[in-house]
């Protein structure tokens, strides 16, 4: 990204901020790691799968509780029905 210090100083349009998400997407996804690589290939220790299984399940327990403060800030009723399904889909109903 090397016009991302110029994108930050004055802004993206609408077109551009998607452009450059799916840039930096196709580019750094998860699935491109090469933890990830060794994992999908069978080859990590026990103790990373481990490590790996802990970090994944504190960051999904947490889900919930962060978009229950977006939720608890926003202003507009449609983008809080949006926002509530995705509470309900992390933590239940």
């Amino acid at each position: 990204m090397s016009d991302f210090h110029d994108a930050a100083r004055h802004g993206l349009s609408k077109s551009e901020l998607e452009a450059v998400l799916r840039q930096v997407g196709a580019e750094r996804y998860h699935n491109r790691h090469p933890f990830h690589h060794r994992m999908t290939s069978g080859v990590l220790t026990k103790a990373e799968m481990q490590a790996w299984a802990l970090n994944r399940y504190c960051y999904q327990a947490v889900i919930p509780r962060k978009d229950a403060m977006i939720l608890a800030h926003a202003e507009d009723p449609a983008f809080r029905a949006a926002w509530r399904k995705r509470i309900e889909d992390h933590d239940g109903e």
